[in-house]
């Protein structure tokens, strides 16, 4: 059974990194999807610390299969308010 690499990380470190065994690789973009969606339940308020997150799925060398990409952002509306608020 193929071999999936999960690495989560930020700009500043590696939060994740995992490898899971599963049949094909659309497994692999659903478990991505999956993962990413767990990690912003359990560390929600992480992503405003570091603002981006990427996820990359690769194979057993190396090979990037898919990429999610989170991005937090305050708008301009927000610089009224002082930090914390």
């Amino acid at each position: 059974m193929p071999r999936f690499h999960f690495q989560v990380r930020t700009e500043t470190h590696v939060m994740l990194s995992e490898v899971v065994e599963l049949p094909k690789a659309d497994d692999a973009r659903l478990e991505a999807s999956r993962r990413v969606g767990e990690l912003l339940k359990v560390h929600a308020g992480k992503i405003w610390e570091d603002q981006d997150w990427r996820m990359d799925v690769t194979d057993d060398v190396g090979l990037i299969l898919f990429v999610l990409q989170i991005t937090a952002v305050r708008s301009a509306a927000m610089s009224r308010f002082k930090p914390g608020s």
